[in-house]
């Protein structure tokens, strides 16, 4: 049994445009962009059937657009920016009042709203006004109940991280977890892939001075076992309790079914909305895994 999240059919035209968006970001002739969509086509095409998670296709599709353009890390600007106005907003916000009564469930919506909130676009007043209309909102999927009990059973856990700014959030829940005594490794990129925060992001934001951060050996989107590397499996291992963000690392991970693993994430498509059981996408999910395919 796989693994991962299939493929649906709105997925592909969502890859291709996801190619085009990162090609986009570098100021490229409309000939060149031609070059990255068609090429993107191309690859799709090939496949009778789909047998791989999105995730799978996703970088592959990454992958062309850097040998088309010859840009290694066409999201390093939004990634400073990222980074620098989540560190900002982050020293504004009121944490006191966002994680009381309950500092656990406060740290993790604020780190689920973290992978909604789009840096590059918004300005930092339109972060910090649409962060606190979410804080209002709750998660749509809730396994927060289960994840208390596991937690207090649990000594060590692994944080999955995702996007570059994002990451920011994600020290508060760090900083929760730690104060509850539990031991905390994070984990980002091995290399440079969509705007999935790095080591060099990880210090840059200084999650490094708060727990250990590993990367996971390669720059995959998502998180893919069979190419991890070998600290990265260890403590994969070692782990008592997963928590994984993001949409791509559901995709990647959804059905693991030999970890206790909680996916943290807003569902930003319908495909996964529908597979976590969230209402529409748009809504904040804290889903325990394994989640099954529909058949």
């Amino acid at each position: 049994l796989s693994n991962f999240m299939r493929v649906f059919p709105e997925c592909i035209p969502c890859l291709i445009r996801q190619g085009l968006n990162s090609a986009q970001r570098l100021n490229l002739s409309e000939e060149k962009l031609f070059r990255v969509v068609q090429s993107a086509l191309r690859y799709m095409a090939q496949f009778e059937e789909f047998t791989k998670s999105p995730a799978y296709y996703a970088y592959h599709i990454q992958l062309k657009v850097k040998e088309i353009t010859g840009e290694e890390v066409p999201f390093r600007e939004i990634k400073k920016i990222s980074n620098q106005k989540a560190l900002e907003i982050l020293n504004r916000l009121n944490l006191e009042e966002i994680l009381k009564p309950d500092p656990l469930r406060g740290a993790l919506k604020l780190s689920a709203i973290g992978n909604i909130l789009d840096f590059a676009i918004l300005s930092e007043e339109e972060v910090f006004k649409k962060l606190y209309q979410l804080l209002e909102k709750d998660f749509s999927v809730d396994d927060y109940g289960s994840f208390k009990k596991d937690l207090e059973n649990s000594q060590r856990v692994l944080i999955l991280g995702d996007n570059a700014g994002e990451i920011v959030f994600d020290k508060v829940l760090v900083k929760v977890l730690k104060e509850l005594d539990k031991e905390v490794v994070f984990v980002v990129k091995g290399g440079p892939i969509l705007n999935d925060a790095t080591l060099e992001d990880a210090k840059e934001v200084s999650l490094t001075q708060l727990c250990k951060v590993i990367d996971n050996g390669n720059d995959r989107v998502g998180t893919d076992l069979s190419v991890a590397s070998e600290e990265f499996l260890k403590e994969w291992q070692r782990a008592d309790i997963v928590i994984s963000k993001g949409q791509a690392n559901f995709e990647s991970l959804s059905s693991v079914g030999d970890k206790t693993i909680y996916f943290l994430l807003t569902a930003k498509c319908n495909p996964v909305a529908k597979q976590v059981g969230a209402k529409e996408k748009g809504e904040l999910v804290f889903k325990k895994g394994p989640v099954k395919n529909p058949t």
